[in-house]
């Protein structure tokens, strides 16, 4: 079965306008009836075309497509901020994030081209890269990290599946967005940790 990559790109731009409007302080308070109607009518309003491109196309032209990882949590965020239930643990989301960050700190700069090595190589199918997510993907299991362990199967089935236009790996596992979130994510709990023993 042919997978339309367009319609998937632009689900993973519109969770994103979804996951953040519903984070607004007046949208959170609101009742979870009216909450749900005004997602389901910025779903509506973000996929109607004007002047040839819906809000959502345009900003998926800005973004690019987002990672799987990115929309796993941003499905967490999300069913945290309707139902009021954390589907995971805050511990196991900020080991989550800094895996994350710490990948990203890795991967960019070799990526841009700070040294001989290109890990950008390995997400067209290299079998060592592969084994080292399975590796990954089992020892996230044994630390009771499912986070971890359901965003890289995910991702990988994504990318085996040809969800997104590129054939890369890496795209379905890691986004610039995410890193930069990540990074905000980790100096927001550094700054709060500070504060904390200045006051102890």
């Amino acid at each position: 079965m042919q997978i339309d990559t367009d319609l998937t790109g632009l689900f993973g731009i519109t969770l994103a306008i979804v996951a953040l409007l519903v984070r607004l302080p007046r949208v959170r308070n609101l009742p979870l009836r009216q909450k749900a109607a005004l997602l389901a009518g910025a779903i509506i309003v973000v996929s109607i075309p004007v002047g040839g491109l819906s809000l959502a196309e345009f900003v998926r032209g800005i973004t690019g497509d987002l990672s799987v990882f990115t929309l796993v949590l941003l499905a967490v965020s999300l069913a945290r901020s309707l139902g009021g239930y954390a589907l995971v643990g805050e511990m196991s989301r900020r080991a989550v994030l800094q895996a994350i960050l710490l990948v990203a700190v890795l991967f960019y700069p070799l990526v841009l081209g700070i040294g001989m090595f290109d890990p950008y190589r390995l997400g067209y199918g290299n079998l060592w890269f592969m084994m080292a997510l399975l590796g990954a993907a089992i020892w996230a299991s044994l630390r009771s990290s499912a986070l971890l362990a359901l965003g890289l199967a995910l991702a990988v089935a994504a990318w085996n599946a040809g969800w997104y236009e590129s054939t890369n790996l890496w795209d379905y596992l890691i986004d610039p967005w995410l890193a930069i979130y990540a990074f905000a994510s980790q100096v927001k709990y550094w700054l709060a940790r500070l504060k904390v023993r200045k006051h102890a």
